[in-house]
């Protein structure tokens, strides 16, 4: 039943196109992830991020803010 309705569709590419652009990314970001990161400084710097101070001033507290 399904088959005869879909059979003379022409957006049945676009599914496929979606999934191949999410392959592509997910395969593009665990490589990244794998081998960009091979560098131990470069994953130590990432790593420290949440730990830095951060010394610059925001709009609200350049206004006067709590925040």
């Amino acid at each position: 039943m399904y088959q005869e309705y879909y059979s003379d569709s022409s957006l049945l590419v676009w599914p496929l196109v979606g999934l191949l652009i999410f392959v592509a990314i997910f395969a593009g970001v665990l490589a990244y992830t794998f081998f960009g990161l091979r560098d131990s400084g470069r994953l130590e710097e990432i790593a420290a991020l949440p730990l830095e101070s951060d010394d610059t001033v925001t709009d609200d507290q350049a206004e006067g803010g709590d925040n």
